[in-house]
């Protein structure tokens, strides 16, 4: 079994993760690795389980915390650097389509996370940080 590492993010930030991992999983899918797949939607899986709430008076239901709320999640080593490789993967796509605002917040979310993993000792493939 592989360590986890909690990694401290507003919502806003997961909310990009989500959102990347789910477009990386309905592509993998569909004409790629379904591996890779298969761990992104365990990670959103992993995330949704740890960050959402009980909704008050519905029995079963759950609903996400507002957007500024620090959350922390704790995914395994393997997650977080497929997290990251799917984070510069849509940001290239967002800057590809003229949408460079979001590019950038997703690659600010991505160099949080190589940050936190670098102070962990990890040095992802790849990483500048590495040279």
């Amino acid at each position: 079994m592989s360590v986890g590492l909690i990694i401290a993010m507003t919502l806003r930030q997961w909310g990009h993760i989500d959102a990347c991992l789910d477009d990386d999983a309905n592509v993998e899918t569909v004409d790629g690795d379904p591996r890779r797949a298969e761990l992104a939607r365990d990670i959103r899986g992993a995330g949704a389980d740890q960050l959402t709430r009980e909704t008050p008076g519905v029995p079963g239901a759950r609903s996400w915390p507002p957007p500024d709320t620090i959350v922390r999640p704790k995914l395994t080593i393997a997650q977080w650097l497929l997290t990251i490789d799917v984070l510069e993967s849509w940001a290239a796509t967002c800057d590809r389509m003229g949408h460079h605002d979001t590019a950038a917040r997703r690659r600010e979310v991505r160099e949080l996370i190589l940050a936190r993993l670098r102070a962990h000792g990890v040095r992802p493939p790849g990483d500048g940080a590495n040279q």
